[in-house]
């Protein structure tokens, strides 16, 4: 018999999947799709004069996806919500097409050297969607149509959304003597995400290099074989927040038979392009007969008019609506660095490493986001567990801040009293919200070696992040309690460390049923986000010329591969590596492990 947590078997309560067995489950239910996807893709090159390049690009693909739900009426859930049975069928559809027009020049004279590019890009998808689902089956095993159910569900629905945009753009390059360097380009887009009247966005570049070892003042300088400077800066324009949010859009609802209307969401026809300004500058390098190679660069971006949903008051009547908030600002230097520690006739032996330095900080936050919260002298606002505030860095975390155990073993967290002191409580609500720290890494990067001798090769590679605070709630959700029938769960084996009568030292809370609180989110749960990983290692040995070529053949490698090997973190278990703003989840798998070998040949 299968066990749906639901006290029939043992008699508890499962607090994870209650009522539900996914083994069963997998085996009655049914949730299929069939995806189809057509493309078709077409360009033309007309040259009419020497130089000039016209090229005309097409694009055209068809995505259609059909799906069967199909849920089994005898257990669990299942039986609860559709003791009939419950069966849905969709249909979803994206058709987009773009085309392109492009015209490159080129055109060289003596030690000059020019490139023009002119174009123009439209670009249009639409997605439709159709939904229906019935209970009462006539036949749960053989019919999972809707014609083989009788009553009509209330979910059926159909939507909608077209998007669309359009550019045009211009790129200039000139090079004289493959010594100086020069760029310029501008950009004019239009998306239908904004008003009309906000829906055209300008963005432009410039750069340069120069190569200083092509020049004569540099010989004497011999050891350095390659020194070039470089700088730049870019706009980007971004839309991505989805479609029609600068108009009100409404829910259309039974309203005593009568159609009705309620605000969905409020619509801002204000809001316009999230512009990304980027600003670089450094140099490339390379010396001893290039045996040291590498280079430094100093980045700074600019956010501006960032895109961001801003939820409202409940007294509002309506959830929020999106707006240009405020401006953000990333910067820190890049360092990249190889080089051949030994080279001979059949040894050769290379390693590289590189870092980059990050910091973070939101610069400038629209007034009616900051007129209610002040922390520590920054102005913002709180969004779940993470402060939005000018000064500092984006996802700051703004969490309770843990105190220790109490003398009875109960957790404990700070607050400020009305006087200003610092005080402890050991009840969650009367706690207070603190600026616990930012998510953002100090420094990352990797490092690797690469070695070939008499025929076999090694490569090893590594990454790193050094800094930042990430919460651990996989942790968090193992140091929990048993409440009410929900006794069941896995439990840390830091609980056998914790807090008891003969254990008054420990910086655990005690392990008493029903003690909701006592793993409550505080920066109790906040681990360093430092990590180290074994990237991939591969080893193989090529066989030599004179025994292969007999055969005809051109080469002959026996290899081994593995990718993912490995990773350090500050607690078992706990994989900081996949989310930017410093969360974590047991749902989320780390990269996987893979090993694999072979044999290549070569003709």
């Amino acid at each position: 018999m299968y066990d749906y947590g639901a006290g029939s078997v043992i008699g508890y309560m499962r607090p994870v999947l209650p009522n539900l067995n996914p083994l069963q489950e997998n085996r009655l239910n049914t949730n299929t799709s069939k995806n189809n996807m057509y493309s078709f893709f077409g360009y033309a090159d007309i040259m009419p004069i020497t130089g000039l390049k016209i090229t005309l690009n097409g694009a055209v693909t068809s995505y259609d996806s059909r799906g069967t739900e199909a849920t089994q009426p005898f257990y669990g859930y299942s039986h609860t919500a559709y003791p009939t049975g419950f069966v849905s069928r969709s249909s979803e559809q994206t058709y987009s097409y773009n085309f392109q027009q492009l015209a490159n020049y080129h055109h060289e004279f003596g030690h000059h050297h020019m490139e023009l590019l002119l174009g123009h890009e439209f670009y249009r998808s639409s997605y439709e969607n159709l939904f229906g689902s019935k209970t009462g089956m006539a036949s749960y095993f053989t019919n999972q149509t809707l014609a083989g159910a009788i009553k009509l569900d209330n979910t059926g629905e159909s939507g909608n959304s077209i998007y669309e945009s359009e550019g045009f753009f211009f790129r200039g390059q000139y090079d004289y003597d493959q010594k100086y360097f020069g760029s310029v380009s501008y950009r004019r887009d239009a998306s239908s995400r904004f008003d009309p009247a906000h829906r055209w966005g300008n963005f432009y570049s410039v750069g340069g290099a120069w190569i200083l070892t092509k020049e004569k003042f540099m010989k004497p300088f011999r050891w350095m074989n390659m020194l070039k400077l470089k700088a730049s800066f870019g706009q980007q324009g971004n839309d991505n927040i989805g479609d029609f949010h600068y108009i009100d859009t409404y829910s259309i609802v039974n309203s005593n038979g009568k159609v009705g209307l309620v605000l969905n969401e409020k619509g801002n026809p204000n809001i316009t392009w999230e512009t990304n300004n980027n600003f670089n500058v450094g140099f490339d390098y390379e010396v001893l007969n290039s045996r040291i190679r590498g280079s430094v660069e100093y980045f700074y971006k600019k956010t501006t008019d960032m895109l961001c949903f801003v939820f409202a008051p409940y007294s509002a009547g309506y959830s929020g609506m999106y707006d240009n908030i405020g401006d953000m600002v990333n910067q820190g230097l890049e360092f990249d660095l190889s080089a051949t520690l030994l080279r001979t006739k059949n040894i050769n032996w290379d390693v590289n490493f590189n870092a980059t330095t990050y910091k973070n900080k939101i610069t400038r936050l629209a007034d009616a986001l900051k007129a209610d919260l002040v922390v520590d002298g920054h102005a913002g606002y709180m969004n779940g567990s993470r402060l939005y505030a000018e000064g500092l860095p984006i996802y700051e975390w703004y969490i309770p801040r843990y105190a220790g155990v109490s003398s009875e073993g109960k957790a404990m967290w700070y607050y400020n009293d009305t006087d200003g002191s610092l005080k402890t409580t050991d009840v969650y609500g009367n706690a207070d919200y603190y600026a616990c720290g930012s998510p953002h890494p100090d420094l990352y990067g990797g490092f690797g070696t690469t070695l070939t001798a008499y025929g076999f090769d090694l490569s090893v590679s590594f990454s790193y992040s050094l800094g930042g605070k990430s919460c651990d709630y996989g942790y968090e959700g193992m140091m929990g309690v048993p409440s009410g029938t929900s006794t069941g769960f896995a439990i840390h084996k830091d609980m056998l460390n914790a807090w008891s009568e003969t254990n008054t030292s420990s910086n655990i809370p005690r392990w008493q049923y029903n003690d909701a609180n006592s793993s409550s989110l505080s920066d109790r749960f906040l681990i360093s986000g430092s990590y180290l990983t074994l990237q991939n290692l591969n080893f193989g040995y090529t066989l030599p010329n004179h025994l292969i070529q007999r055969f005809g053949l051109g080469s002959i490698r026996v290899y081994l591969a593995a990718d993912n090997l490995y990773y350090w973190s500050k607690r078992k278990g706990f994989d900081p590596r996949g989310s930017f703003s410093g969360s974590s989840s047991t749902a989320t798998y780390s990269p996987s492990r893979t090993v694999s070998g072979g044999i290549k040949v070569t003709f």
